[in-house]
């Protein structure tokens, strides 16, 4: 069975995304899966994640976590989850 996230990897590299911007995006979306699974994920869970790393990190980590956030559950037919975020 092919993962949520391999398929939309799959659908980046398709659409000519370079090979470390996939990399990055395995390894972040894969790690916050171990957590909970990205096809449960609610918007309480999209806040906290952020509010723990603005915690952990610096702004900058934080706007690409937002970013890639906001890719993935678009992409996923849940931008209700990351609507509200200022990208």
């Amino acid at each position: 069975m092919v993962s949520i996230i391999d398929k939309f990897l799959q659908e980046l590299k398709i659409n000519g995304t370079a090979e470390k911007t996939l990399t990055d995006y395995s390894r972040f979306l894969k790690n916050i899966n171990k957590v909970k699974s990205l096809e449960k994920w609610e918007r309480t869970d999209v806040n906290s994640y952020i509010m723990e790393k603005h915690n952990e990190c610096l702004t900058g980590t934080v706007e690409i976590s937002k970013v890639r956030l906001k890719r993935f559950f678009t992409w996923a037919g849940k931008s209700e989850l990351v609507s509200h975020l200022n990208t």
